[in-house]
C-alpha cells in the first residue's frame, strides 16, 4: 500500500477496511464455534469485502491532502492570532501576585495555554523537519505571535518536501493536553484548526451548496478531513468551493 495517500483523504476507506478485518476475525471465531458444535446446518456467512476507492500518494500525500494541510496551517495562524487578541486570554497580575517593586506583567490564562501549546508544537515540527531535510534552519526562541507566524510561513514554504518524509509526525496535546498522541502532519494541522474554530465559534456545520458529485444538498463539514463531505456519495468539497456554489446558485 505504498502508493496509497497517507493523509486523511483515505480515512473513511481505512475505517471501512479496519471494520472488515474485525468482521473477518469475528467470522473466524464463529466458524470455530460452529465446527466445535458439530458443524450442522449452514456455516456462518462470510463478511462482504467492501468496495473501496483509495487515493494514491504523490509519493506519500496526494495533492488534495497537501492543499488541505497548507490551508489548515494558514487558518490556524489566523485563528490563533484572533484568539490571542481577545480580552482575558492574557490576564493581569494582581498586586498580591507579584514581588513588591517589580513592574506588573500579564500571565497566561487557560485560553492562552492553547496558543502557547500550539506554538511549541509548531517549533518542534519545524526543528524535526529541518533536521530530516538537512536544512540549516535556526529555530527561533520564544513563543510570540511573530515566532508562530514565521514558523507557519516556513512550514508552508517547505510543505511539499516535508510531506514527502516518511514517518514525520507530531506528538501533540491538541486533543488532550494530559495525554499527548502522535499525529500525522495533515491530521495535526486539521485538529488544531478544529480546536481553534470551536474556541472562536467559527466552525462550519452544513452548507446549502449542491454536491458537485451527485447534485444533492447533503454536504456536512468534516473537521477530520477539512472539507464538506457529501453524505450521499462521499464527494469532498472545500469551504471556498461551497461558498462559490451558493453564490452562483443565488445569482
Amino acid at each position: 500500500m505504498s502508493s496509497v495517500c497517507a493523509g486523511p483523504c483515505n480515512r473513511q476507506a481505512r475505517e471501512a477496511w479496519a471494520a472488515f478485518l474485525r468482521e473477518r476475525e469475528a467470522h473466524a471465531d464463529a466458524v470455530d464455534r460452529w465446527l466445535a458444535s458439530g458443524g450442522e446446518g449452514e456455516p456462518p456467512p462470510e463478511p462482504v469485502v467492501p468496495e473501496l476507492v483509495w487515493r494514491p500518494g504523490e509519493p506519500l500525500h496526494c495533492s488534495l491532502c497537501r492543499a488541505t494541510c497548507r490551508r489548515a496551517l494558514l487558518v490556524v495562524d489566523e485563528l490563533a492570532a484572533s484568539w490571542a487578541a481577545r480580552p482575558g486570554v492574557v490576564k493581569e497580575q494582581s498586586r498580591w501576585s507579584r514581588v513588591k517593586g517589580t513592574r506588573p506583567h500579564g500571565s497566561m490564562s487557560g485560553e492562552g495555554d492553547d496558543v502557547h501549546m500550539l506554538t511549541g508544537e509548531l517549533l518542534r515540527l519545524r526543528r524535526d523537519a529541518g533536521e530530516r531535510l538537512a536544512l540549516a534552519d535556526l529555530v527561533p526562541a520564544g513563543r510570540s505571535g511573530v515566532v508562530r507566524s514565521r514558523s507557519v510561513t516556513w512550514l508552508v514554504d517547505k510543505l511539499d518536501a516535508l510531506l514527502g518524509l516518511d514517518g514525520l509526525a507530531v506528538v501533540s496535546g491538541v486533543e488532550d493536553a494530559e495525554r499527548p498522541v502522535e499525529l500525522g502532519v495533515v491530521e495535526w494541522a486539521l485538529a488544531w484548526e478544529s480546536r481553534l474554530r470551536r474556541l472562536v465559534d467559527d466552525e462550519p456545520s452544513w452548507t446549502p451548496a449542491r454536491c458537485s458529485g451527485c447534485g444533492e444538498r447533503n454536504l456536512k463539514w468534516s473537521p477530520r478531513s477539512g472539507y464538506y463531505v457529501c453524505e450521499n456519495c462521499g464527494h469532498h468539497i472545500s469551504e471556498r468551493e461551497a461558498m462559490e456554489r451558493v453564490a452562483d446558485e443565488a445569482g
